[in-house]
């Protein structure tokens, strides 16, 4: 005979869980769901954690990466249609990528040729204006005069100390050498992750797809796709949206008579790249350089065009254009982009909407559903009148309209009558 101590501790009869275990009778159910939920939130949240740890100290790598994905996003459709005219595919990448630095230095050293030819012209005038609203802001609204000198006397420093008119430090120099470095460095490996992904992307996709299980690479396929659609129309639309912006406030500060009007037009280009702050910065800046040059009425004016561009943009050039491309909520982009300046600075909140915008994109493939706003099931046989829903609109349990009594409706009735003779 078997001793007592040699039977099997007594299980659960419903769950066949031991004494003292999570499958305990003894445990609620609710209680086991909940620890369950509990360990795979802390897991997931542990990847999570440690994903963005990695994203920080390679951030550099990533923003890099990223900037070639976008430049590509933008370039390859050019050298697409080249390829198709006859061009040789890597005689169009390298025409294309050529153009593109010939338009990007000559926009840059055209900046710098403006803007320090008439900012040393502008400084004088910019720091009386300062002045003026010193004194307004201290003897007409009674703002403490501590205060408002400590901001007001800084904002003077740093103009009278920008664009060369200041004697740099070592340490200034320094620095300022080691942010070119870093700049250049990464200008060039985007450009070079640009080049190799628009003369030979679709081998890079497919070499990607071979490391995905057969049964899943059809649908990674799919999401890849649906992500690079979303992607380049992203970046076309906002690129319409921002030439359409910088024509319209460049125009304004032309017939007003603001100097500085391509710079600031060029900085409304860039600044739509970065939904919602970006367009105030640029209308900052410009009414900032308007009151400068031609004091509080200039200033007005350029705030009024900028609100008449920014509205204009906001109800009518983002639902036309931007409706069928990215399907993200207002309160989706200024968390994506919080979440992005925190992580990268200005560079992840360029990227932070494209990037929230493709992952979304990846989601809803991966989850078979189609993108876009779907519209809301419509219920059957419920119709609304004037009188209200007869009964016979109402679908009954077993989803047939229900007649009089619940009973089957006369069109029911002749069907079944026509199928039985």
């Amino acid at each position: 005979m078997s001793s007592q101590h040699d039977q099997p501790p007594p299980t659960d009869a419903v769950t066949g869980g031991k004494p003292g275990t999570a499958t305990d009778a003894g445990v609620p159910a609710g209680v086991r769901t909940a620890g369950m939920w509990c360990l795979w939130t802390l897991a997931i949240g542990a990847v999570v954690y440690l994903a963005v740890q990695l994203a920080v100290v390679l951030g550099t790598v990533v923003l890099t990466f990223l900037g070639g994905l976008l430049l590509t996003a933008l370039l390859r459709p050019v050298a697409s249609w080249l390829d198709r005219t006859g061009v040789p595919r890597l005689a169009a990448t390298w025409l294309v990528m050529l153009l593109f630095l010939v338009l990007l230095g000559g926009v840059v050293y055209f900046l710098q040729q403006r803007v320090t030819r008439e900012w040393t012209s502008l400084r004088p005038t910019l720091v009386s204006g300062l002045d003026r609203v010193r004194t307004s802001l201290v003897e007409t609204l009674g703002l403490p005069r501590e205060r408002v000198n400590s901001i007001i006397d800084g904002l003077i420093g740093q103009l009278t100390g920008g664009f060369g008119g200041g004697a740099a430090g070592p340490g200034m120099v320094v620095t300022g050498a080691t942010t070119a470095v870093t700049v250049a460095a990464a200008l060039v490996l985007a450009l070079f992750t640009a080049f190799w992904l628009i003369y030979d992307g679709a081998r890079i996709w497919r070499l990607c797809l071979r490391i995905v299980p057969a049964d899943r690479r059809a649908a990674a396929d799919d999401a890849g796709n649906g992500a690079w659609r979303t992607l380049g129309g992203y970046l076309r639309g906002t690129t319409a949206v921002a030439l359409i912006d910088a024509l319209g406030i460049g125009l304004a500060l032309l017939l007003i008579g603001v100097p500085l009007a391509f710079a600031l037009a060029v900085l409304t280009f860039l600044g739509a790249y970065i939904p919602v702050v970006g367009a105030f910065v640029a209308g900052l800046a410009a009414v900032v350089v308007a009151f400068a040059a031609g004091g509080l009425t200039d200033a007005l004016l350029v705030l009024g065009a900028v609100v008449v561009v920014q509205q204009i943009e906001g109800n009518l050039l983002q639902p036309l254009i931007m409706r069928r491309t990215v399907f993200l909520h207002p309160l989706g982009i200024v968390y994506a982009l919080t979440v992005g300046g925190l992580l990268w600075g200005i560079g992840g909140a360029v990227i932070a909407v494209p990037l929230t915008a493709v992952v979304y994109a990846i989601a809803v493939a991966l989850a078979d559903r189609k993108g876009g706003e779907e519209a809301e099931p419509r219920p059957r046989g419920l119709r609304l009148r004037t009188g209200g829903a007869s009964r016979a609109d109402v679908p009954s349990n077993d989803g047939r309209p229900a007649g009089a009594g619940g009973g089957p409706s006369r069109r029911d009735q002749a069907a079944e009558a026509s199928e039985g003779s």
